[in-house]
């Protein structure tokens, strides 16, 4: 495991200790009272310090450990992961100061950081995947991943403009009065929904299978799985984010069909993965 791995999941949860402390000391109603009125931001700062400074922080990680492996090929530059973690950390800090006592200068500075990194993030993995693979290092060369692995590749390219998405989302809305209110929702959606499911189904589809020593169960319902979630969840977050922006109820609505397919998607990932690993072939 590289030292930028290392880094970034020692990061990751160092942030989940001051993530976890700060929530047992809201549940005391005397500490929550003079939190609270020292700093309005607190429960936001809460949040942003678990999902930010924590999970995403972790996944930064395993993505720098795991998309050079299973795309067999050597991360583009470590320089740039190391300014992508400092820039991270730089952000999660400052946010997580901004928004205790509410200052949307401190807000809109710290997420300039949050998305220059992820923007770094997203250049260096598109550049790693766009070299020639490195043909005397296969590791996990395995015939029977062949196909699978082509797809689950698709699944972790396209879940890094999502995290665009909601970086960039998060520097506008910063600019905004009650952008945070609004827009919240859309963000929270982009990032779960889009990236980190997506990078879910793309890693889960290369490891489980490896882990049972078993083939995917189904190409055809991984294919459709990566078809309905790109579709319902692009479709779910961009007619959400359409509705709030133009105050459209049609808009907005539209979410609810596209919900349905990117659910869908999901069931189809359980099925496939269990079939995957409980039932041998």
């Amino acid at each position: 495991m590289s030292n930028i791995t290392k880094n970034f999941i020692f990061a990751g949860f160092l942030f989940l200790a001051a993530g976890v402390t700060l929530g047992a000391l809201l549940a005391i109603n005397i500490l929550r009272e003079i939190l609270v009125s020292s700093a309005p931001g607190i429960f936001l700062v809460h949040s942003h310090i678990n999902i930010f400074g924590f999970i995403f922080m972790v996944i930064f990680g395993v993505n720098y450990h795991y998309i050079p492996i299973f795309s067999n090929r050597s991360m583009y530059s470590e320089k740039w992961a190391n300014y992508h973690l400092y820039m991270t950390i730089a952000g999660v800090i400052g946010m997580a100061i901004g928004l205790a006592v509410l200052s949307r200068v401190g807000i809109i500075i710290s997420a300039i950081f949050e998305a220059a990194g992820a923007y770094l993030f997203m250049f260096n993995i598109i550049k790693t995947f766009t070299q020639k693979p490195q043909i005397d290092k296969e590791p996990l060369k395995d015939e029977r991943y062949n196909e699978s692995d082509k797809i689950a590749v698709k699944f972790t390219r396209l879940s890094t403009p999502y995290l665009i998405l909601g970086t960039t989302l998060t520097i506008f809305i910063s600019l905004m009065p009650d952008g945070y209110i609004r827009f919240r929702p859309v963000i929270y959606h982009a990032y779960f929904l889009g990236w980190i499911a997506m990078m879910i189904f793309g890693v889960g589809y290369h490891i489980l299978p490896r882990f049972a020593d078993n083939k995917v169960h189904s190409l055809f319902l991984m294919r459709l799985n990566l078809k309905l979630a790109n579709i319902g969840i692009a479709g779910f977050v961009f007619s959400w984010l359409l509705g709030i922006f133009f105050g459209s109820g049609f808009l907005g609505n539209l979410r609810h069909p596209f919900g349905i397919l990117a659910a869908s998607a999901l069931f189809i990932f359980v099925y496939n993965i269990w079939r995957s690993v409980f039932i041998k072939k």
